[in-house]
């Protein structure tokens, strides 16, 4: 740019005197100059200057040969001795700018910037119509760094000459320099657009473009100008980030190894790459990634947070806080670095933490929806059901969400069952009610809406319900005892108060025989007791059995169908317990039992094909269940046991076709999405 500029001042200079070379030099001063000028034409300097010498000789006192010799000491790169003639042929003419513009330009290359810039600015005073001349200004000034004065310069100069492209991308460069990439960007696309084959400067243009965010254009530029620079460490390095911001992480990661084996000590880069290994999953190399930047930089608070995420992805929690505690301390104010430390300790389960970073941090966003979730997560995690409630209901007013929905339920349930437990029985109801709108298809809303009841004495509510949680969940023993233990108990009570009646009615009307009516009250006495028996042997094997204490739960259910042999659902039970504990043999021998008695029990059928199934005797399982189905076709729970004795067996075609069926009668959703994968897993 300079040696150009220098050539065509000179020229212009050369146009201005020479109307003196004649008035001042002598004949063969000329023929001298003329000479020279031939040698210089040839590029023989040494000779050229030889020459000049000689006519200066004859004509000591020519402004012009004073100023040829400069210019060919300068072209010879003598510019000490270029200095000394220009300032010889500025005393002769003092008012010639040009002179003071070739001095400008000598000092420029010398890197003498503030002389540079004085001789410039004389030449603009002797002559301010040279518009050229702003370009001289604008350089020196881009040089020095002053680039609001560099800017002012540039633009006079464009207005003069508008497609002068050096000067244009020069504006551009000072706008980029001086922290305006995104003027720099307009500046730079016009010039890319006008001049595609001339236009050089992609690697400002690339960096403009990447630090406006422009990132796909930016890679395209930036590629550009590695072809002229592929060992450009700065363009490899804005290169690999561009391709990193735009989610290219293979590209990005190839440049991040270009670049480091260029210079390994690019330590603040490290910052970077490390990010990317741990987006690629990379974490080991991340963390190895974080320690090296940190080392260098141990007060950058970015880096200890992006490490504790790293280690949180890694599962590790306790190295994860212990970084992200560390970022903390660096930077309090950050609200990431608490919404990291609020996740953290939420995941550790320190929930009492977890709810103080999460009111820090709604202190400034207290719109953040996911937030405030996680914040309600957390009361709910703490018990603290009614607040967890509250939020629940609050964000889904804002907007609907089904994991929020699903957890509101959840909580309503849990708060219902915390006052059953309180036995505020009538509070717990509505709760029931509540949870039941909620989530229609929760079986333990159900099942305690029908305890609360049953504590109340409703009876209808309390079986309907007994039974719709049954119906949700057959397969849930605790659901299917209550029921049973619902209804002997309401019927026993029923039979004693018949039995009762009816003695009274008979010593009422019996008025002779004594000794006949004394034979009778003996007789319901002792049907009384064992009445009486039975009820509190069945009573206390149900709180066994509540309790987990099975041998003592069996212990009373057997004595108890002494009184009552026929009693199904205490068979019922002692089979269930037997299988439960994996007593196979003696469950199956009772489910037998119980289907001599009753052939069409469906909840026998299943449970007798549940151990077989375990015992891998899946023919006769598969039997099982073919039997439930028969007797109740929408039961979903006999398709889906018969899937997986043929999935067992290896018999794909059949088990799939028994998952499709039980698709047809699931209605819960994430069973559903279960068994689906299951499908996509057999069909392959």
């Amino acid at each position: 740019m300079n040696k150009k500029l220098y050539v065509s001042l000179l020229g212009i200079m050369l146009f201005f005197s020479a109307s003196n070379v004649e008035a001042r030099m002598t004949k063969e001063a000329h023929a001298l100059y003329q000479e020279a000028c031939s040698y210089e034409y040839k590029g023989d300097y040494a000779s050229a200057i030889s020459i000049i010498q000689k006519a200066l000789n004859i004509s000591g006192d020519d402004a012009m040969l004073y100023t040829k010799i400069a210019g060919l000491y300068a072209d010879a790169g003598n510019y000490e001795e270029a200095l000394g003639a220009y300032k010889k042929a500025v005393k002769i003419r003092p008012n010639d700018a040009f002179i003071y513009i070739s001095i400008g330009n000598i000092l420029q290359t010398m890197g003498d910037y503030e002389n540079a810039y004085n001789s410039f600015m004389q030449a603009q005073q002797i002559y301010p119509e040279y518009k050229y001349n702003y370009l001289n200004l604008a350089n020196i000034e881009y040089f020095r760094k002053n680039y609001k004065n560099a800017i002012e310069y540039y633009t006079k100069f464009l207005t003069a000459y508008p497609e002068h492209l050096e000067a244009s991308e020069n504006l551009a460069n000072v706008y980029y320099a001086s922290g305006q990439p995104d003027k720099a960007c307009d500046i730079y696309a016009v010039l890319y657009k006008k001049y595609p084959t001339a236009f050089k400067d992609y690697a400002h243009y690339g960096m403009a473009l990447f630090d406006t965010k422009q990132y796909k254009a930016a890679s395209e530029v930036l590629t550009k100008a590695l072809d002229d620079n592929k060992d450009d460490e700065l363009i490899l390095a804005k290169l690999a980030l561009s391709y990193q911001y735009l989610g290219d992480n293979d590209k990005a990661f190839d440049l991040y190894a270009k670049t480091f084996a260029l210079n390994p000590e690019l330590t603040a880069l490290r910052f970077d790459y490390a990010n990317l290994l741990g987006n690629m999953g990379k974490y080991d190399e991340a963390i190895n990634e974080y320690k090296t930047y940190i080392k260098a930089f141990p007060n950058d608070a970015n880096a200890y947070k992006n490490l504790g995420i790293v280690y949180k992805k890694q599962s590790d929690i306790d190295l994860a806080l212990f970084n992200i505690e560390k970022a903390y301390t660096l930077d309090s104010a950050d609200n990431d670095i608490k919404k990291e430390l609020a996740l953290c300790y939420h995941q550790k389960q320190d929930y009492n933490n977890a709810l103080k970073f999460y009111n820090m941090v709604l202190t400034s966003e207290p719109d953040n929806y996911e937030l405030l979730a996680n914040k309600a997560l957390t009361l709910h995690a703490m018990n603290n059901y009614v607040s967890a409630i509250e939020l629940y209901k609050e964000l889904l007013e804002k907007k609907p969400n089904e994991r929020l929905q699903k957890n509101l339920a959840s909580a309503t349930i849990s708060y219902a069952y915390d006052l059953f437990d309180k036995k505020d029985y009538g509070q717990a109801i509505l709760y029931f009610e509540d949870a039941i709108e909620l989530n229609p298809k929760e079986a333990s809303a159900y099942f305690g809406y029908a305890q609360a009841n049953d504590k109340m004495g409703c009876y209808e509510p309390a079986l309907e319900n007994y039974r719709k949680a049954v119906s949700l969940a057959p397969s849930n023993l605790e659901y299917n005892t209550a029921l049973s233990m619902f209804i002997t108990n309401h019927n026993m009570m029923a039979a004693k108060f018949n039995a009762e009646n009816t003695q009274n009615e008979q010593v009422t009307t019996n008025t002779s025989g004594a000794g006949k009516t004394e034979n009778n009250s003996k007789a319901e006495l002792t049907s009384t007791e064992q009445t009486m028996a039975y009820e509190n042997l069945v009573k206390s094997g149900d709180e066994s059995y509540k309790k987990q204490q099975y041998n003592e739960a069996l212990d009373y259910y057997t004595k108890a169908v002494i009184y009552a042999p026929q009693d199904k659902i205490t068979m019922l039970k002692i089979a269930n317990i037997y299988k439960l504990t994996g007593n196979n043999t003696k469950a199956l021998s009772f489910y037998d039992k119980l289907l001599a008695m009753d052939k069409n029990n469906t909840d026998a059928y299943f449970n007798k094909g549940l151990v077989l199934a375990n015992q891998k005797n899946f023919d006769d399982a598969i039997k099982c269940f073919e039997r439930v189905i028969q007797l109740t076709p929408d039961y979903p729970y006999a398709y889906y046991s018969l899937g997986m004795a043929y999935e067992q067996k290896g018999d794909s075609s059949k088990a799939l076709e028994y998952y499709y069926l039980y698709l047809g009668v699931e209605q819960d959703e994430n069973m559903q999405n279960s068994v689906k994968q299951k499908i996509k897993s057999l069909e392959g």
